[in-house]
């Protein structure tokens, strides 16, 4: 019939995919899944300042100010910091979420912006609109940061 021997299995073509002979399931739980990057361990839980400056896309002098209003500080990773990151600044992806949101933040910017607006007219020797600017300064209060510190007060 063909060169086939008896009680040997058929040759697969070339075509078959081919099976590591393990299922799925059985796979998982012996070589365990491959994590994503930046998914678990440090990385996943703690960011580097820089970093966190360029998220909140706002100065180092800012992000200060904002720290210091908000009481966040930063933190020391639980497990040993990787070897290229010591004496890096550390905060917690919680902190800098909780910091995304802050109404703080967006006054920030405006500040900034309303601050561009005065200098450009203070260079171009418009000294009387650069004046008249002033009084309109965007103004902010922190009344929400005592409410949420002093719950009672």
């Amino acid at each position: 019939m063909g060169n086939r021997v008896k009680n040997k299995p058929k040759k697969k073509s070339i075509k078959a995919a081919v099976h590591s002979g393990m299922a799925t399931h059985r796979k998982l739980s012996r070589m365990g899944k491959v994590q994503k990057k930046n998914h678990a361990g440090i990385d996943a839980t703690f960011i580097g300042r820089a970093k966190v400056l360029k998220k909140l896309q706002i100065s180092l002098k800012d992000f200060r100010r904002l720290c210091i209003l908000k009481g966040v500080y930063p933190r020391e990773p639980r497990g040993r910091a990787p070897k290229n990151k010591k004496g890096q600044v550390f905060y917690h992806i919680k902190d800098v979420k909780a910091l995304a949101h802050e109404p703080l933040l967006e006054k920030f910017r405006e500040f900034k912006t309303f601050m561009k607006k005065v200098r450009r007219s203070a260079n171009r020797n418009e000294k009387d609109e650069a004046r008249r600017k002033q009084p309109l300064a965007p103004k902010y209060t922190l009344h929400h940061l005592v409410r949420e510190r002093y719950p009672r007060f």
